[in-house]
């Protein structure tokens, strides 16, 4: 029971608030957006990469390798809506001890309130 707890809302991990976040990318981390595409093209962080949690899911840590990461990147930032899926992506990629893998807390609705940059469609 208590491994499909964590399976479904994560690990216990380390989590950073967005203006960290920001910071960290800065000092070489990555960040991932884990949100489903509609959500991803309605506005998300301008460097992030899109890995939606429902292929992370499908397809566990093969699915991160498509997105073709240096070998030098030793921390990955992952964020969502609200910090909830990013958590879960966290628990997930949790078993890939190549990489840190830290939640951005409150997710997309703490960066913008931070007032930190965000790409929209037209």
């Amino acid at each position: 029971m208590i491994g499909l707890l964590k399976s479904l809302f994560g690990r216990a991990g380390t989590s950073v608030g967005p203006q960290e976040a920001m910071d960290r990318t800065h000092l070489g981390a990555v960040l991932i957006d884990v949100r489903e595409t509609s959500e991803y093209a309605c506005g998300h962080v301008p460097i992030a990469l899109h890995l939606p949690l429902s292929r992370l899911r499908s397809e566990g840590i093969a699915a991160l390798d498509t997105l073709r990461l240096p070998a030098d990147v030793s921390e990955v930032l992952l964020i969502c809506q609200r910090g909830m899926r990013s958590k879960i992506a966290q628990g997930l990629l949790s078993r890939d001890a190549r990489r840190r893998y830290v939640n951005v807390s409150g997710g997309m609705s703490a960066w913008i309130a931070a007032g930190l940059p965000v790409t929209r469609k037209p």
